[in-house]
């Protein structure tokens, strides 16, 4: 049996001055994180089909971690195709209270961790209806974002 992945030895997290909490992408990639809540919006679909997305539903989606003193939440919206019923990031669409850091410390700044969240939101299984709340309708994605 292996042993679960442990943090790397870290100071503890705390708010920096300007809000963010700031941690390396090792340190953020092993916070064990859950869904705090999920829910269809009508404006953000309506907000995507102006942009020309074949959308049927979309809503927005967090996730936190509660198990330190501060909370890293990631929020996400998202849309499912009308195309191919397939669950997608919707565009810009993630925002989190984290600034990724080098490992020594060094912001990356917000592109970048944009960026590195984007992919790491990328190879979760988020689309999975056993992630949405029972009030939730359900659909049956296909396949994982790419």
């Amino acid at each position: 049996m292996t042993e679960p992945a442990r943090l790397p030895i870290s100071p503890k997290l705390t708010y920096s001055e300007d809000g963010y909490i700031r941690l390396t992408y090792q340190h953020f990639c092993l916070l064990p994180f859950r869904r705090r809540m999920i829910f269809n919006d009508d404006e953000l679909r309506e907000e995507l089909l102006a942009i020309n997305l074949p959308v049927s539903e979309a809503g927005y989606c967090e996730w936190l971690d509660e198990n330190a003193r501060v909370q890293v939440s990631v929020g996400w919206a998202w849309f499912v195709s009308a195309c191919d019923r397939r669950q997608r990031l919707a565009p810009g669409g993630i925002s989190c209270n984290v600034m990724i850091t080098s490992a020594d410390g060094h912001d990356l700044g917000a592109s970048q961790t944009h960026q590195l969240l984007t992919d790491w939101l990328s190879i979760r299984v988020w689309q999975d209806e056993r992630h949405f709340a029972p009030t939730t309708p359900r659909f049956t994605p296909s396949a994982t974002v790419h």
